[in-house]
């Protein structure tokens, strides 16, 4: 699995492991279990930084952007963008990744 270590590294940062992905999950679901770890709010959150310094701080906070269609957040999801990894189908299912980028493009701030 290309991603084994994930589960590794929530419980290192989190203290608790992610229960395994469901088909049926919602946008929001799917981004707080694969991405927030680099893509939450704040600077300690390594996508977040990154897309802070190359694209700008209005541009870092990816649930709050209201720019990002749905077809590039599926492209770079999939094929990975400079420092972040692509998603295979084994990690993502194609109605997951579908589910995410219309959460990503809908604007839609995360809530605690």
């Amino acid at each position: 699995m290309k991603h084994a270590w994930l589960p590794a590294l929530a419980l290192l940062l989190t203290g608790t492991v992610p229960a395994q992905a469901s088909a049926d999950m919602t946008g929001k679901e799917v981004f707080e279990r694969h991405c927030v770890y680099c893509h939450a709010p704040g600077n300690e959150h390594p996508g977040t930084r990154q897309l802070g310094l190359t694209r700008g701080e209005d541009k870092a906070v990816l649930a709050e952007r209201d720019d990002l269609a749905v077809e590039y957040v599926q492209y770079v999801v999939r094929h990975g963008l400079q420092s972040m990894p692509g998603f295979y189908p084994s990690d993502l299912t194609d109605a997951q990744l579908e589910a995410l980028a219309e959460f990503l493009s809908q604007h839609r701030a995360l809530t605690p």
